[in-house]
């Protein structure tokens, strides 16, 4: 976990120093405005990729629903194909994506509570 919220603070910071020393080069000075506005859509950039999007196509939203109402036919199926997905996860074999969007996803929130106080 530690190595996770290193490499998010990292992401984080780097981010950063590159949204203002972009600023300063094309402005000449220290905008928070302008860096906070761009920080928030830079934390949105990294949540949006953080997202499993082979899940999401493959799926498509379908399997991913709780209860299921009486007009829509039931996917135990997609159900079934999660769960065994979900197991393959906790065994490790999928600890790369799952690293990935950890740390992605930290650094997209922390990225935006930051850009929050800028603007």
């Amino acid at each position: 976990m530690m190595k996770r919220l290193k490499l998010s603070f990292y992401i984080v910071v780097g981010s950063y120093t590159t949204l203002i020393l972009i600023s300063f080069l094309m402005i000449g000075n220290f905008d928070g405005t302008k860096v906070g506005v761009w920080g928030f859509i830079l934390g949105f950039i990294l949540l949006f990729t953080a997202l499993p999007f082979h899940k999401i196509i493959y799926f498509g939203g379908r399997g991913l629903m709780g209860v299921q109402s009486p007009e829509i036919p039931g996917y135990e199926h997609l159900h079934h194909k999660i769960h065994k997905q979900y197991e393959k996860e906790q065994i490790g074999q999928n600890q790369g994506s799952s690293q990935r969007q950890d740390v992605l996803t930290i650094a997209g929130i922390s990225v935006i509570l930051i850009a929050v106080f800028l603007v």
